[in-house]
């Protein structure tokens, strides 16, 4: 009996572990994706980085260059990279083609995860053990913590590190000469982007620990 005991211990653990992590994961993918999707960012950073002082492009035809590299990373379909105003190299290309093929799978890593918080929040609501938010929380506010520390650190090495860890190439080096379309996506917009990201993250961890405390002290 005692031994049975400790087994379901266990199972419970690894369960709330794994309802802990998915549930990070669901965060994560979606503030990233969110951030993607927020165009206002970019339009208000085009005149606060003055980004047609690098570029031949208008306001509106920047916007509309952006707006193309939104949607086609948003496609599911098999599409060629064509940008209607601007020159790419096969490097540049590629590049474009391998960030489509990221945010496809962090797609399916989103439906999985969906899926098995979906489970998560049945067996909580089922068995009374809402644990696995406090847990997630906890990992949110750690990686955050983490990740703003490197930030202020050193956003250029962080930026780096990223593309390395997600990119077997250095094709994301795009040269501007070949690849203008590096000039209107300076690395300050990729910085806003991650602060935008960070704060969507810590936003929801702090909510799942006000729900995980309101649940606890409602019991």
């Amino acid at each position: 009996m005692k031994g049975m005991i400790i087994i379901d211990k266990l199972l419970k653990g690894l369960l709330r572990l794994i309802f802990s992590i998915s549930l990070f994961l669901f965060v994560i993918i979606s503030s990233v994706k969110i951030t993607l999707n927020f165009r206002p960012l970019y339009y208000f950073d085009i005149k606060y980085l003055n980004l047609e002082k690098y570029t031949s492009l208008n306001n509106l035809q920047i916007k509309s260059t952006y707006d193309y590299l939104i949607n086609y990373l948003n496609s599911n379909k098999s599409m060629d990279f064509n940008i209607p105003l601007l020159p790419s190299s096969q490097e540049g290309i590629i590049h474009f083609i391998e960030v489509k093929k990221l945010f496809l799978k962090f797609n399916f890593i989103l439906t999985i995860c969906t899926l098995i918080t979906i489970f998560a929040i049945y067996f909580a609501i089922k068995y009374k053990d809402y644990l696995f938010l406090k847990w997630c929380s906890n990992i949110i506010f750690s990686t955050c913590f983490l990740l703003l520390s490197g930030f202020l650190w050193n956003f250029d090495k962080c930026f780096t590190f990223f593309h390395k860890l997600f990119f077997n190439n250095d094709y994301w080096l795009l040269d501007p000469k070949t690849d203008p379309v590096i000039n209107i996506l300076p690395e300050t917009y990729f910085l806003h982007c991650a602060l935008l990201i960070l704060l969507l993250v810590i936003g929801c961890s702090i909510l799942l620990r006000l729900l995980y405390r309101k649940i606890r002290d409602d019991k």
